[in-house]
């Protein structure tokens, strides 16, 4: 029992960690948003058309799932979350375990048990990240394990191909997962290792070609380059403020990044630094848009987690250190950390938020504090849309049209609204749109049946109250920051 330990007690830790996720009320609208977009493809609405989001196709497959086995409920999708997150775990345990030692096992599983099973990075939330942990930890360390030891006989084709399947996975998740890819890519490359390149490179093609392709076909290829590529370049230049400077700067580390590979590739364990191209490809694919979410660090844990313990459990650092090609592969990563200030100390004050997180649900689950209280930890509208949802249910009001003027969907999924403009969340409404005058127009030509709105989260309020005004339509609710409006005439 003992020698299980090191993998029991950290499992058990991240699955106490998980559970007040499962209480939750729907408050997150990335959430809501790819729960809408799911919902909206059943009703016949195009992906990447009139059901638009940038994601890729495999993670509304896990929302549609979720949908098909638990309907639209904030703990179905919380349990696929759990379940990519308690993958990662096991894998990296089992790794470290197989590496390193059992003892260094504990103490790495029980840093990534909190770092991955708590809200510090957002893990709490069926987020891409989140979700791709699972796929892409089980198919790097399966690598390291199985194909990155030169004293190991030659790994099989089955064994490589599987993991290019894992790792396609993940980046048809979220596409920042191509810097796990690249990361085993670019090992394999500067270390002469070419049949592992090509097979698990052809599995990740062909997966990826498999998934897409059917995509193309149906949707066509503009409207999926859009969405993958595209729309992201406004994204970039909003942060990165369509300066030469900036994007110069993320070339360099890119080139730091090989050429940090190619002066270690005779180091003498190869699967450590595996893990150090690992840690610092995901690293600056974390950073390298400039924004500060703290879930886009949560891809970033377990390799981390894993080089520090390695180099902690199996090195003197003072004397590796002072190595030439070590010094350059510590100051690349030390130069790409130096880059997301901003988003270490969004983690910060998503630690800080979770301490309150589990008084909240340890409250809640005890029955000391109301639902209403509870919810109002995550956010005032998150209870209002709820309420709102129930006088829908109970007026019999659920399949009909309906216009949500807000950026948190869920009433789109939960009462299977039918909306009458493209996309669920209005900030993407908005932008499909292009503004509340075509918005009005798709509204003018169908009324619909329910209108709801959230005055304090949104922009382009007086559009729509003046919409409301012109029509014939009665409020029903106005609570908790939310108001529900009923149409009453034809």
């Amino acid at each position: 029992m003992k020698r299980r330990l090191c993998i029991v007690l950290p499992i058990a830790l991240y699955v106490l960690l998980r559970v007040p996720s499962f209480v939750e009320p729907q408050w997150y609208q990335d959430e809501a948003g790819y729960a809408s977009t799911v919902w909206l493809t059943h009703l016949g609405y195009g992906l990447y058309i009139n059901a638009w989001n940038n994601k890729p196709p495999l993670l509304f497959g896990i929302y549609g799932l979720a949908q098909f086995v638990w309907g639209p409920s904030e703990a179905g999708i919380h349990v696929l979350g759990a379940l990519s997150g308690l993958a990662a775990m096991i894998a990296a345990l089992w790794g470290m375990a197989r590496l390193f030692s059992r003892r260094a096992a504990w103490w790495g599983g029980m840093v990534a048990a909190v770092l991955v099973g708590t809200p510090i990075f957002d893990a709490n939330l069926a987020l891409p990240e989140s979700l791709l942990i699972g796929p892409v930890t089980v198919g790097v360390v399966w690598f390291l394990c199985s194909c990155a030891n030169p004293e190991r006989p030659r790994p099989r084709a089955a064994t490589l191909a599987g993991i290019g399947v894992l790792l396609a996975c993940g980046v048809l998740i979220q596409q920042t997962a191509i810097a796990d890819v690249a990361s085993v890519v670019l090992w394999c490359l500067v270390r002469g290792a070419w049949r592992s390149s090509a097979i698990t490179g052809g599995a990740f093609v062909l997966t990826v070609a498999a998934v897409m392709v059917p995509v193309v076909a149906s949707v066509g290829v503009q409207n999926v380059w859009f969405a993958m590529v595209t729309s992201y370049g406004g994204y970039l230049d909003s942060s990165l403020h369509v300066q030469f400077a900036p994007f110069a700067f993320r070339v360099v580390l890119i080139v730091a990044i090989v050429a940090a590979a190619w002066a270690n590739r005779s180091a003498h364990d190869s699967r450590l630094e595996l893990i150090r191209i690992w840690t610092t490809a995901v690293l600056f694919a974390a950073v390298a848009s400039g924004y500060s979410y703290e879930h886009f660090l949560l891809p970033m844990v377990v390799p981390a987690v894993m080089l520090g313990t390695g180099i902690v459990s199996r090195y003197r650092l003072a004397e590796r250190l002072r190595r030439g090609p070590l010094l350059l592969a510590a100051a690349t990563v030390a130069l790409i950390a130096s880059t997301g200030w901003s988003l270490s100390a969004a983690g910060y004050r998503s630690a800080v938020w979770s301490f309150g997180y589990y008084a909240n649900a340890v409250s809640y689950m005890s029955g000391s504090i109301s639902e209403e209280a509870y919810d109002g930890y995550f956010g005032v509208v998150a209870y209002g849309e709820a309420e709102a949802e129930r006088w829908m249910s109970t007026h019999g009001l659920t399949g009909v049209t309906g216009m949500v003027w807000s950026n948190l969907a869920w009433p789109i999924v939960d009462e299977r609204l039918i909306p009458p403009t493209r996309s669920g969340p209005l900030y993407v409404t908005l932008a499909l749109e292009h503004g509340t005058a075509q918005i009005v127009a798709r509204m003018e030509a169908s009324p619909p049946k329910v209108i709801l709105i959230t005055p304090g989260t949104i922009e382009n309020l007086r559009v729509i109250r003046d919409f409301v005004a012109a029509h014939a339509y009665r409020r029903v609710l106005d609570e908790s920051g939310v108001e529900l409006y009923v149409r009453t005439g034809n």
